[in-house]
């Protein structure tokens, strides 16, 4: 038995702190090398559109550094070497204070998220499964989690496939039966159809800390003809699937 945890916007508000981050590139842009800010989110979103038409379905595509490769070239005519690790460490050193930051923000909601995984793992394995390379994911989960908290992590880098492939779910659950396991995630196409195509419980997320306007309750909902939850955040999710183990609602 599995629960299959997506990171980015699971674990974690992943898509607020890379605007964020991007944010804080632009404002520093001419201590690394830059014109101006303005200079620098032109090229940059010139390479990443470029990136991601020359390879759509290839999780290179979310490398920075070949962003920043791409705008080195653009910029000085060739490889800088220098000027594109310079790049890279920004970039991560922005993003990881923006991980710092968004935990302190929501301090009480994180707290109540960890706690119920510290319960999950004495009945559950827990797996992390994502879209990403390696070593981005080991960065922010150097941040993230407690070293307290344990889980498996595997990555569509080093799966050969990216989900909903049922390739990288079937190297998450490592012979776990699926259809005693689950899997939480953001993304309808590639988290809940791929968790869906092999059995697993599915629970789509909204968000990983929900709005206090939203609603708590989960909502049972369908993709292809198949059953999936509907959960409004990560906490009950987790809260539901604790339930099922351990017979009982945790409060």
């Amino acid at each position: 038995m599995a629960v299959l945890l997506d990171l980015d916007n699971t674990l974690f508000d992943s898509s607020k702190i890379y605007y964020a981050t991007i944010k804080s590139l632009e404002a520093n842009a001419k201590s690394l090398g830059f014109s101006s800010g303005k200079e620098f989110k032109k090229l940059y979103d010139s390479v990443r559109t470029e990136v991601k038409k020359e390879l759509p379905e290839n999780p290179v595509n979310r490398l920075r550094i070949l962003y920043f490769k791409k705008i080195s070239e653009l910029l000085h005519k060739g490889v800088d070497p220098a000027f594109i690790l310079r790049l890279d460490a920004a970039y991560f050193r922005f993003f990881l204070d923006g991980i710092k930051e968004w935990k302190k923000e929501n301090l009480a909601e994180f707290k109540r998220i960890l706690s119920l995984l510290r319960e999950l793992q004495e009945v559950q394995s827990i797996v992390l499964i994502t879209n990403e390379s390696l070593r981005t994911q080991v960065l922010k989960l150097s941040v993230l989690l407690p070293k307290d908290i344990r889980y498996g992590l595997v990555t569509s880098e080093e799966s050969g496939a990216e989900k909903p492939s049922p390739v990288i779910f079937q190297k998450a659950l490592n012979g776990e039966d699926p259809k005693k396991s689950y899997l939480i995630g953001d993304s309808l196409q590639d988290d809940i159809k791929g968790g869906l195509s092999l059995g697993l419980e599915t629970f789509h997320l909204d968000a990983p800390i929900a709005s206090g306007k939203k609603k708590t309750v989960l909502e049972k909902k369908s993709l292809d003809g198949k059953s999936y939850w509907h959960s409004p955040d990560l906490a009950s999710a987790l809260n539901y699937i604790l339930s099922l183990e351990n017979g009982n609602l945790v409060l």
